[in-house]
Formats: structure tokens, C-alpha cells, sequence
């Protein structure tokens, strides 16, 4: 490929054209006017750019990409190591985002995705992120930027849109993989042990204490700590938790000691926090501190044309008795691709396993689907869906219970949850199961 590479640091500069020269042309350039000029002189297949440099700096590069009448592909290798950064870089079109010192495997690597992309070569799911749509390929492009910064991410999502494959991702993809990842619903935790959970305690801080107890961030020191369903965070700790974002130093209750945060925070919610802000019931401190960096995964009704990515990486996961692949018929996928899944994937992915179970080795068929997937005139006909993500989410769980015959430990790992968050949501959404 012939590739550009702009950076006003010489050391830099040299150290990279070393890196590339030996499979690919090389055009350095020192400064954003060399760089724009070149552009416009001859085309490219592969801009590599620092963004702190004097105007024109690298974001002018880019927006000077942008009107070329075929764009190349742009990397960004940097010091700017910022959420501001890599959110502006991605908006004008970084597909990576490297941040200096960038390693020669780590430049390589840039290189060798971008040359798999002009050949064709389709890119390897990101933590079961598949599909084909413009929506999944946003998330995906996303994924590499948002693990390689410091900063908090917030994952927002309807219930089962994958928010934890994401936050698995950013761990995986960042440079704390090999840290721990540990991942608490705060929906699970009790109001009066949330405090020992998150932060600890010390022998004989409280009845119970026989000895020291780890928190939530010491567990996941050197790693991700990814806290689902954060709105349900106590509103008299929220302080607290602030207090150890803002200064990375915590106190296990019972102790006076401070001890030291080395956790990644990735946070999730299905709920619009700032309308709970806006109640008051959520602090706009801390709201803002965990938004740092923002990425939303999108419901399945909005990228139906994904459903037969996933169902197929569904059905990989689970072995036939005779080690036949299972498949669905036409009818069935038919079926699938016109349901508006109210749960989204995971719905689609409990609906996927239950309906291979009642196949057996024989292809899936209609009549193997769900209730509510096998109205003779399509999923489509069977009712309209529901206009509001609570009414959504409660005629999901409706439909869970009914198949589970009224089972709520059933139905509970159905829809992926434990029994006490499903008993809550019963309540709150004013259900009871069917009789067993």
C-alpha cells in the first residue's frame, strides 16, 4: 500500500517509516500542510496521523480527507490519550486509534486490518457483536477507541442488547486484558450490604465480620470492574462511589486506612439516567463522571437484518446429539427476521436454544418457535409491539413466564436474570405467573 504518515516529532516519524517501508510505500510528512498538499496530489490507500500538531493539526487532516472524492482509510497514532480525542477522531473517521508509544506489533496490526478491509476480508465478530447492519458496525468501530482510553465508559441499552458482550469487549480489546474482569448487577445487591460489597470491610467492622473482606475494586485491581444496571446504585453511596472515581482511593468499612483504586469502571444502564436525574434520584455528579465516554447499543427491532448473523452464531454454540450442524428452514428464519423481539438478542438467543432442544437433529421448524413466533399469518400478524420499553419489557417476561409454565427459577434463567431481580420486576411491573 502506499501509505502517509504525518507527524511533527522526526523521531517519530523515522521510527514508523522503519516500521512500514519494508512491505509498503512510505510518504512522510512533518507538518498538516505537507500532508493536505500531498493528499491532494496523489491518492493514498492508508493515512497514519498524530493529532497535536501545529494548525493545520490532525483533525484538520482529517476533515481534509473528508473532501477528497475517494477518502482513504485513517489511523491515529497519538499522545492525546483523551475520551475528547478519540471521540472526535472517530466522528471525522479514525477506523483505529493507537496511542503513542504505539508498539511495531500494534502499527502492524493497524495495517494489516486495513489491508484485510481493502481485500474483502470479513472482520472477526467483537465478542459475538455480529452482524452485517450499519448500526453493529458502529458499535464494532467504536470498540477498539473507547477500550484503549482511561476514561469511564457508560454502555446504554434496552434489557438484553448485549451491554456485557460490549463491556467484555472493551476489556478484552484494551491493555487490561490480562486483569481481572468482574461484573455485579446492582440490581442483585441488597441497599444494606452494597456499602461491604463495592468497598470492603475489616475484621469486626460490623456483626458478621469475622475477617477482612475485599471489595468489588480491589477484586478487580489491575482489570475492568463493570457495574450493570448502575442506576440502581443507592442513592446514599453515590457520594462514595464519586469519591473513589474522582480520587482513586477507597476505604473498606470499619477502616481508617486508604487504600488504592487501579480498576477500569465500565458502567451500564437500560435506563435514561438523566431522567433520573432529573427526579433527583440519581446524582448529576456522578452521572457525568461515569459518562465520560458514551456508546448505546441499539434494540434488534432497529437491525432485523443481523437476525440470521445471530441466529447462526447462536445455533455454533450448541452440539447436535450427531454432531450434525443444526440449521432452520426458510420458513423459520422467515419467522424470525419479522418478530419485533421485545428482549432483543437475548430473547432471540433463548428462543434459538429452546426451539434446537424440541428439533432435536432435524432443522428447526416453525412449529419449534415460541408462542408468539407461530401465528399461521407470521410474527408480524401476532400483535403489534409494544410502544414503550416498560410495556416491552413487561410483555416479555410476560411470555417467559408462560412458557416456563409459571416456573420462576425457570424463567428466571431464561431471561438471563437471578430469581430475586425477577421477583422485583414482578412486583414492579405488577405481574404474576400463570399457575404451574
Amino acid at each position: 500500500m502506499r501509505i502517509l504518515v504525518v507527524d511533527d516529532d522526526p523521531d517519530a516519524l523515522r521510527a514508523l517509516g522503519m516500521m512500514l517501508e519494508r512491505d509498503h510505500e512510505v510518504v512522510a510528512c512533518g507538518c498538516g500542510t505537507t500532508a493536505i498538499a500531498e493528499l491532494k496530489e496523489r491518492p493514498v490507500d492508508l493515512v497514519l496521523t498524530d493529532l497535536g500538531m501545529p494548525p493545520p493539526d490532525g483533525f484538520d487532516v482529517m476533515r481534509a480527507i473528508h473532501e477528497l472524492e475517494t477518502p482513504p482509510p485513517v489511523a491515529v497514532i497519538t499522545a492525546l490519550d483523551s475520551a475528547r480525542a478519540a471521540i472526535e477522531a472517530l466522528r471525522l473517521g479514525a477506523s483505529d486509534f493507537l496511542v503513542k508509544p504505539a508498539s511495531r506489533e500494534e502499527v502492524l496490526e493497524v495495517v494489516r486490518r486495513i489491508e484485510e478491509r481493502r481485500a474483502g476480508v470479513a472482520e472477526e465478530p467483537v465478542a459475538g457483536l455480529v452482524g452485517g447492519s450499519p448500526l453493529l458496525a458502529r458499535v464494532r468501530a467504536m470498540a477498539p477507541l473507547l477500550a484503549r482510553c482511561r476514561e469511564t465508559v457508560l454502555i446504554l441499552g434496552e434489557t438484553g442488547t448485549g451491554k456485557e458482550l460490549l463491556a467484555w469487549a472493551l476489556h478484552d480489546l484494551g491493555p487490561r486484558r490480562d486483569g481481572p474482569f468482574v461484573a455485579h448487577n446492582m440490581a442483585a445487591t441488597p441497599a444494606e450490604l452494597a456499602e461491604s460489597v463495592f468497598f470492603g470491610h475489616a475484621k469486626g467492622a460490623f456483626s458478621g465480620a469475622t475477617a477482612d473482606h475485599a471489595g468489588l475494586f480491589e477484586q478487580a485491581a489491575g482489570g475492568t470492574l463493570f457495574l450493570d444496571e448502575v442506576d440502581s446504585f443507592p442513592p446514599g453511596l453515590q457520594a462514595k462511589l464519586l469519591r473513589v472515581l474522582e480520587g482513586g482511593r477507597m476505604q473498606r468499612v470499619g477502616s481508617c486506612a486508604e487504600r488504592v483504586v487501579d480498576a477500569r469502571v465500565l458502567a451500564a444502564s437500560a435506563t435514561d439516567l438523566g431522567e433520573l436525574v432529573a427526579a433527583g434520584r440519581f446524582r448529576a455528579d456522578l452521572y457525568y463522571r461515569l459518562r465520560q465516554l458514551e456508546v448505546t447499543m441499539p434494540p434488534l427491532r432497529d437491525h432485523l437484518e443481523d437476525v440470521p448473523a445471530l441466529v447462526q452464531y447462536f445455533l455454533a454454540d450448541l452440539a447436535s446429539p450427531t454432531g450434525q450442524a443444526l440449521r432452520v428452514t426458510g420458513e423459520t428464519m422467515d419467522r424470525l427476521t419479522r418478530y419485533a423481539w421485545p428482549g432483543n438478542c437475548r430473547e432471540l438467543r433463548n428462543a434459538v436454544r429452546s426451539a434446537a432442544v424440541l428439533a432435536g437433529p432435524g432443522p428447526i421448524q416453525p412449529g419449534h418457535l415460541p408462542a408468539a413466533l407461530r401465528c399461521p399469518g407470521g410474527a408480524a400478524t401476532c400483535a403489534e409491539p409494544p410502544s414503550t420499553l416498560l410495556a416491552a419489557e413487561r410483555e416479555h417476561i410476560r411470555q417467559v413466564l408462560e412458557r416456563s409454565g409459571g416456573n420462576r427459577s425457570l424463567a428466571a434463567r431464561l431471561l438471563g436474570i437471578d430469581r430475586g431481580t425477577l421477583a422485583r420486576k414482578l412486583r414492579a411491573l405488577d405481574l404474576e405467573p400463570p399457575p404451574r
